[in-house]
């Protein structure tokens, strides 16, 4: 019997002593004007990977973070330092659009599976098999806002948007697209840029079309302060953005109550969890953080189980000798998810865009510095 203990705890300790730490790479903005998009991602992530972090073998995940700043600069070379230097078998993030495209090329010069759990832009994952997205893209999401606008009877609207941001460009014609197509009459395109602070110019504008309908596809930041400078000068027309506004405290830090009663697409809403797990990490973000998950809590969690997920699939050993056969093992993975249980839902990535199947949105109002549900709206609704 002793012989027999002996050998198992041999064989306990070998396998701890063969178990292998593998890297993924987080790249988020964890400082510069989208912040707390960022440190709300990384909430999201670090959470889902205190429990899932090991993998049937015994080999351990560690996450490498950087911070990109919200900077194509700093993603760039961030990115090119996750692969390069620290050897990650995978990356999470950028979750912007921009900073996303800014890493294309070099995802598939060194076939790196990414993954972006945040970023909408269509071109993103178009061309490419090793960036793959946990979210809708924005032809849906422009889709959602304009069919809400000429569901309740707005048949005209301004587009305000930010000629600096892919997320910004792409999800303002996709609006225009599917308003247009409805029957809605686009009354003006006006432009900003990020980090511009006097929208005066633009809010003058709008108070003389007197619109029914306002689409502002921009980030938080420039948002809370077109808002205040539009209702300050009377302009009472509804208004909605995109997920790049799913910040309700900013906007209320910026806006005051001008922020009230402004709506927005996005991607999660804590108080309709989807799914048993979606139930459990809701439970655990907010006896942790003291708060309820963001959408982009949300979805970085989703985004890490999708590499979880894939890695747990390749048996082939992560060391330096087959680190590329591991991560092309890892990419195709990843594009080829069925069903896999996540914090927003069950994810099916389509192997040819690297986009989820079916994915639903839903339509939030701000309310005192918090979101109110409005409603749910699956792609095929």
């Amino acid at each position: 019997m002793k012989k027999l203990v002996a050998l198992g705890l041999s064989a306990i300790l070998a396998s701890t002593l063969m178990a292998k730490e593998i890297k993924v790479g987080i790249l988020q903005p964890l400082t510069g004007p989208i912040a707390s998009f960022g440190q709300k991602t990384l909430d999201g992530i670090n959470l889902i990977h205190s429990e899932y972090n090991t993998l049937p073998n015994g080999d351990k995940i560690k996450l490498v973070v950087v911070d990109n700043q919200f900077d194509k600069i700093q993603t760039v070379n961030g990115y090119k330092r996750l692969v390069s230097d620290d050897n990650v078998v995978a990356v999470e993030g950028p979750l912007a659009s921009s900073m996303a495209l800014a890493v294309k090329r070099f995802a598939n010069d060194t076939k790196t599976p990414t993954v972006t759990q945040i970023a909408t832009n269509p071109r993103v994952t178009a061309g490419t098999k090793y960036i793959t997205r946990a979210c809708f893209t924005d032809p849906f999401q422009g889709k959602v806002a304009a069919t809400y606008a000429l569901k309740h009877g707005y048949k005209n609207a301004v587009v305000v948007f930010d000629m600096k941001q892919d997320y910004s460009v792409g999800l303002a014609k996709a609006f225009m697209k599917a308003y247009k197509k409805g029957g809605g009459k686009i009354l003006k395109v006006l432009f900003i840029n990020t980090g511009d602070k006097d929208f005066n110019a633009q809010v003058a504008q709008i108070k003389r079309l007197h619109p029914q309908f306002i689409y502002t596809p921009i980030y938080a930041p420039e948002e809370g302060l077109f808002l205040r400078q539009l209702r300050a000068a009377g302009v009472k027309a509804p208004v909605m953005g995109g997920d790049g506004i799913a910040d309700p405290a900013l906007l209320k830090k910026l806006a005051g109550s001008a922020a009230n009663g402004v709506m927005y697409t996005d991607h999660f809403d804590a108080a309709k969890a989807p799914t048993p797990l979606s139930a459990k990490f809701i439970k655990e973000f907010k006896a942790k953080y003291g708060r309820v998950p963001s959408a982009f809590a949300a979805t970085g969690a989703d985004g890490y189980l999708l590499i979880y997920n894939a890695i747990k699939k390749c048996d082939t050993p992560a060391n330096s000798n087959n680190l590329a056969q591991f991560k092309q093992c890892v990419a195709n993975a990843i594009r080829h998810t069925k069903n896999l249980e996540a914090v927003t839902g069950y994810l099916t990535i389509n192997p040819k865009t690297g986009n989820p199947i079916n994915k639903p949105a839903v339509i939030e109002k701000i309310v005192n510095g918090k979101t109110e549900f409005v409603e749910l709206v699956k792609p095929n609704s």
